[in-house]
């Protein structure tokens, strides 16, 4: 293989690998946003005056348990592709260092 070529991967994996933490980190906060609002409904529920008012933050807190559940998800697939990319990084450096 050659070294324009090797260069090439290893720079496509590395702006890859810099995209994917980003959004790694733009899931994270999205969830944690979503955790502080649930906390927030379980605290309101107790306040609640009226059943229908009660029924509400109830749902409105399981459409965000749904949404947790959907980021936990995603945040597993972006781990996984995250680990296979920096472990063909690290396979292709390793290359291109024993061809120098």
């Amino acid at each position: 293989m050659g070294i324009s070529f090797t260069r090439s991967l290893v720079d496509r994996l590395t702006r890859e690998i810099a995209e994917l933490e980003t959004t790694v980190r733009g899931h994270q906060q999205k969830r944690k946003k979503t955790l502080g609002k649930i906390n927030q409904l379980q605290r309101d529920q107790k306040l609640s005056q009226s059943a229908s008012d009660l029924s509400s933050k109830i749902t409105r807190e399981n459409k965000l348990r749904k949404e947790i559940e959907q980021i936990d998800a995603e945040l597993a697939q972006m781990a996984k592709a995250l680990k296979e990319k920096q472990t063909l990084l690290a396979d292709q450096k390793g290359k291109s260092g024993s061809e120098g």
